[in-house]
């Protein structure tokens, strides 16, 4: 077993963390393609971001009473957490009005490449080489993306695509204050207290981009609703979960699956179809998945 993954639990407990951030992953990918959904449907980016976080509260609380007891008193990191993914959330909604799912969701999920940096510098956890292959990788799967979206026909506006990378930049710092947060809390109270904070972050956006809170009927909240069930609730769990297992260097690398689920859906739901060159940028995000997994052999 090497050092570092004594550090973080013996091996069955590292793999069961990367199966929670690949599903994780996997599951937020949906909230793109909810919130093109939900603004077609009449609710503001904005406005779909605070329903989003504010319709998690209760499903979260029902948890806690089937557990028997009240959450946790937060830390700081856990409102931390909240503020970065709210301020991620504001500026990744905007970009996906601007450009295609594609381009905004593997841009913003740059920010999750860079936590291994982050990681290095604030808590003295230094990556391995493999991750820097697979950060290498998954930069170049990117930049096959983005060269690939003109024969691929999808709608894109570099405002969209600055927005997305603005968006990574509160991504990274979501990562590392969520695994912060995790020394001393569990999952659930982590997930409550920064999806609170989330609430709290969106509200203030819709206050500042001037966009209605309430819709106009109550009919229009079926997409923040499922937004809030499946990517929120079932998705950001499964992640917050699995960062108290998994080193922060390879579980920034993991959950960059999300994007390339969110590719997937968006073609048939948006017609944004993918071409052969968005195809090897998808493959090669892949291989850095599996290429962060590999530690070098220590004494």
């Amino acid at each position: 077993m090497t050092t570092q993954t004594a550090a973080y639990g013996d091996a069955r407990s590292v793999l069961i963390g990367t199966v929670l951030l690949l599903t994780g992953g996997v599951l937020v990918g949906f909230a793109a393609i909810g919130l093109r959904l939900s603004v077609g449907d009449g609710v503001g980016p904005q406005a779909t971001g605070f329903w989003r976080f504010f319709l998690s509260l209760p499903v979260i609380l029902m948890v806690f009473a089937v557990r028997g007891r009240l959450p946790a008193k937060p830390n700081l990191f856990a409102i931390l957490t909240g503020v970065f993914f709210g301020l991620d959330i504001g500026v990744w909604h905007l970009s996906l009005t601007m450009t295609s799912v594609a381009n905004a969701t593997f841009i913003v999920n740059m920010g999750s490449l860079f936590v291994g940096v982050l990681a290095w510098v604030f808590l003295k956890d230094r990556p391995s080489i493999f991750w820097a292959i697979a950060v290498a990788l998954a930069l170049s799967g990117v930049w096959f993306l983005s060269a690939g979206k003109s024969a691929a026909g999808g709608a894109s506006d570099i405002r969209g695509d600055m927005l997305a990378l603005f968006a990574a930049c509160f991504l990274s710092g979501y990562f590392l204050c969520g695994k912060l947060a995790r020394d001393t809390l569990s999952a659930l109270d982590v997930l409550f207290w920064a999806t609170a904070t989330m609430a709290c972050v969106a509200f203030i956006l819709c206050l500042v981009f001037r966009e209605p809170v309430m819709p106009e009927t109550l009919g229009q909240l079926k997409w923040p609703l499922a937004i809030a069930v499946c990517s929120q609730v079932l998705g950001q769990g499964c992640i917050i979960a699995g960062l108290g297992r998994v080193p922060p260097a390879i579980a920034g690398i993991m959950v960059i699956v999300q994007p390339v689920a969110s590719a997937l859906i968006s073609w048939p739901v948006f017609g944004e179809a993918l071409s052969v060159m968005q195809f090897i940028g998808g493959g090669l995000i892949l291989v850095a998945l599996l290429v962060a997994q590999r530690r070098p052999a220590r004494r």
